[in-house]
């Protein structure tokens, strides 16, 4: 690509920029809601497609350290009504997590992201009265969904099918790329400086997640065929069943299990690992084992915290073994591209180097 025409690319990317937390296991945006605009910082989670926030009815402990959405303070803030859940004027729904649930009222506002270039006009909205324990003092007030319009709890358009209906978007396109210490969400283009080569096309198989299929997927002596595979910016490890994740560990000297779905290992072997390798149609994407695990356990601990762990993943019978979640743990090594197209939609792939 000629410099002329990276410059020209670059200059249609309306950029989120995005902060990690927790030694980057997450990763945080700012947005903004209402008139005036009130900030708070959310997850932008392409494993949902609800947009939700702290409401300032939250009364409970676990509010107490969010900014909270005051939506009497918004002169552009309008209720949702739904004759099936009344409640205090207007409707609410429960979006229910991996780790987690709030339940909170419908409405629609006015939302800003990327620094102002993204504006929604009445972009519906969960303002979250009741959120679970798991939430409480986590440095994030929401959760702002990226994921595809059938996963969405209020049945509305989720804040991506916003941005294609109002023709927000230079192309249909969203971006992420995540580093140690910050990332950040290209919307509108790719950014031509976050990859080298060519970009690699995978078919979307799913009508509610980012999901694609895998051919055969290497970690040591271990093979797994044929899983299906959802790339999930809300989540921090590649989670999968907990069989796949007992047959994962037996290849790591000294692994055990610490009874949550989570597993360590002696920090030492770290560098003796094979890498994790992905073959995705003619695709292979590898994940070295540096970046395996996450943190120590404490800081003097030996044992660090591996990047895979094991639970129910999938409400049917048939995908609770075959489908895992790659989280920050793959994202952080893949410059991961979304197109989004009315009747097909495809998920492509590159290494960011």
């Amino acid at each position: 690509m000629t410099n002329a025409a990276t410059n020209n690319a670059v200059s249609f990317i309306k950029k989120q920029k995005q902060t990690a937390y927790n030694h980057g296991s997450g990763y945080y945006g700012e947005i903004s809601i209402g008139s005036p605009p009130q900030k708070f910082n959310v997850i932008f989670d392409t494993g949902s497609s609800d947009l939700w926030v702290v409401s300032s009815k939250c009364a409970s402990d676990i509010c107490k350290s969010h900014q909270k959405f005051d939506l009497q303070a918004s002169n552009t803030y309008e209720y949702l009504e739904n004759e099936e859940a009344e409640q205090d004027g207007g409707s609410f729904i429960q979006v229910e997590y991996g780790t987690g649930s709030i339940q909170g009222h419908v409405g629609k506002d006015l939302v800003a992201l990327a620094n102002n270039q993204i504006l929604l006009q009445d972009q519906v909205i969960v303002d979250a009265f009741d959120i679970s324990r798991n939430f409480i003092n986590s440095p994030f007030h929401g959760i702002f969904g990226l994921g595809l319009n059938d996963l969405s709890s209020s049945k509305s358009s989720s804040p991506l099918y916003t941005m294609l209906e109002q023709d927000i978007l230079q192309e249909p396109i969203f971006a992420i790329y995540s580093q140690h210490n910050a990332g950040e969400i290209d919307f509108g283009t790719v950014d031509p400086s976050r990859f080298i080569g060519k970009i690699n096309y995978v078919e979307v198989i799913d009508t509610s997640y980012w999901m694609m299929a895998t051919n055969r997927i290497q970690f040591g002596s271990i093979a797994f065929e044929n899983r299906k595979a959802i790339i999930d910016s809300g989540s921090t490890m590649i989670i999968m069943s907990n069989q796949d994740a007992n047959a994962y560990h037996s290849q790591i000297e000294g692994a055990h299990s610490n009874g949550d779905g989570t597993w360590s290992f002696p920090c030492k072997v770290v560098n003796q690992l094979e890498p994790l390798i992905i073959q995705l149609d003619n695709i292979e994407l590898v994940i070295p084992s540096k970046k395996l695990f996450l943190t120590p356990m404490s800081s003097s601990s030996k044992k660090c915290l591996s990047g895979v762990s094991g639970q129910q993943v999938g409400q049917e019978e048939e995908n609770k073994e075959n489908t895992w979640i790659l989280g920050d743990v793959f994202l952080k090594e893949f410059y991961t591209i979304r197109i989004c197209y009315s009747q097909r939609r495809r998920e492509n792939v590159r290494s960011s180097i």
